[in-house]
């Protein structure tokens, strides 16, 4: 109803080129460079050559497997800054219409979308968690109800950005639990915004996975480059 009042009250704006007419115009979602193969099947990172290898397998045990839509930068970095920072909140439509396209290519056999939770100092300082509304668009578009429970966060974590591999692993360790019913091995699709390392989808898959759910899929709108 949000978003319904804000196209209202004001004309959408391209959250990339601030060109009037759409929140993510047609030049702007052309220009978002698509993933492309060869993808490590596990974390879905784009390799120099097939069979190439990542070596993620080591560090995503929780995650079965993992895909972004597209790369982040170009129109794709800055509509999301615009709907993380700067409140840009219909920007969740276009956005969580490139994770569909993705969907459309691989596929999603999960009935359950949960989205990576913020901590409620963080949503109350932001009013929104942005993964929450990419997951409640995705769940209309694919007609799936919400989830039987929620996923928490239990530490509000310093920033990823800056942090190698480790780090972002050991600043996520624990930080998320699974709270409502028994998941009873249903298969889940992650929902975020954007993937780097993984480190925190991995730490969600774990939570989902203490918390009873079958496989894990982590989906985000871009990757960045580790």
């Amino acid at each position: 109803m949000f978003d319904t009042f804000l196209d209202l009250l004001l004309p959408a704006r391209c959250g990339a080129c601030g060109r009037l007419g759409a929140w993510l115009c047609d030049g702007c979602r052309d220009a978002c460079r698509r993933l492309e193969e060869p993808l490590c099947p596990r974390c879905g990172v784009e390799l120099p050559f097939v069979r190439a290898g990542c070596g993620c397998r080591t560090r995503l045990r929780a995650l079965r497997r993992l895909r972004a839509a597209t790369a982040y930068e170009g129109p794709v970095e800055q509509a999301i800054h615009r709907l993380k920072y700067e409140g840009w909140r219909p920007l969740g439509r276009p956005l969580a219409g490139l994770i569909a396209d993705r969907v459309a290519v691989d596929g999603l056999a999960a009935p359950l979308l949960v989205a990576v939770p913020l901590h409620p100092r963080r949503l109350r300082e932001r009013g929104f968690n942005q993964a929450e509304l990419l997951a409640g668009e995705l769940r209309r578009r694919l007609r799936l109800g919400g989830p039987p429970g929620e996923l928490v966060r239990l530490r509000d974590t310093p920033p990823q950005v800056g942090l190698d591999r480790v780090r972002r692993a050991e600043n996520m360790r624990g930080a998320f639990r699974w709270q409502g019913q028994e998941l009873n091995g249903v298969a889940v699709a992650l929902i975020d915004d954007v993937a780097t390392t993984g480190a925190t989808l991995e730490a969600c898959a774990a939570a989902l996975r203490e918390g009873g759910a079958g496989p894990v899929i982590g989906l985000a709108v871009a990757r960045r480059a580790a």
